[in-house]
């Protein structure tokens, strides 16, 4: 069997792993010595989803030819966080225009805000797990209160509500939402990932 990591073959000696997933328990423990986690896993070829890992994991290193990871640093993830505080702070205009875009008749545009905002805020939610690998200490990084962690608990009731108005047709109430809730949260959402 071989194994890459990066698309870098690298010398793995099985010992006393008997399982697919004894072997990858091994490399990811390695991993986060080296302030890294996989991403990512392909075998034969082919990506393997997160809801098809147990199936995989349980079976045997002489069933697969090649296992292929992806990794990320801690210092690639603290790249991407700066990225997205930046992201974040270029959408409050934009939040904060929604009741004048409705106004003026422009609702594919908002949809198109609100759609592309929705989904960089998805990558965000993906990444703040992993912010104990940039080293930092992140028990002191605030976001209303709580740990920054606890961020997606806090504005997905509003985009909830916002996806709800904008089903019914509710302009005040979508404009309200945006200026006046998401607007100032996701401002300060994006100084604290710029300043993580």
């Amino acid at each position: 069997m071989e194994i890459r990591i990066n698309n870098e073959k690298i010398d793995f000696i099985l010992e006393n792993e008997k399982t697919v997933g004894e072997i990858l328990g091994e490399i990811e423990s390695t991993c986060e010595k080296s302030a890294m986690t996989i991403t990512k896993i392909r075998i034969d070829g082919e990506e393997i989803p997160a809801s098809e890992l147990d199936f995989i994991f349980e079976k045997s290193p002489s069933d697969i030819k090649i296992i292929e990871l992806y990794t990320i640093s801690g210092k690639e993830i603290l790249f991407l966080i700066k990225q997205s505080g930046d992201k974040m702070l270029s959408y409050v205009s934009q939040l904060e225009q929604i009741p004048v875009e409705l106004q003026t008749g422009k609702n594919l545009e908002v949809m198109e805000t609100i759609n592309t905002f929705s989904t960089e805020l998805q990558e965000i939610y993906r990444m703040l797990p992993l912010l104990p690998l940039t080293g930092i200490n992140i028990e002191k990084t605030d976001f209303e209160g709580e740990n920054i962690i606890h961020c997606p608990e806090k504005l997905a009731p509003l985009l909830h509500s916002l996806l709800d108005a904008m089903k019914a047709n509710d302009t005040v109430q979508v404009g309200d939402i945006s200026e006046y809730e998401l607007a100032p949260r996701i401002k300060l959402l994006g100084e604290i990932l710029l300043a993580i």
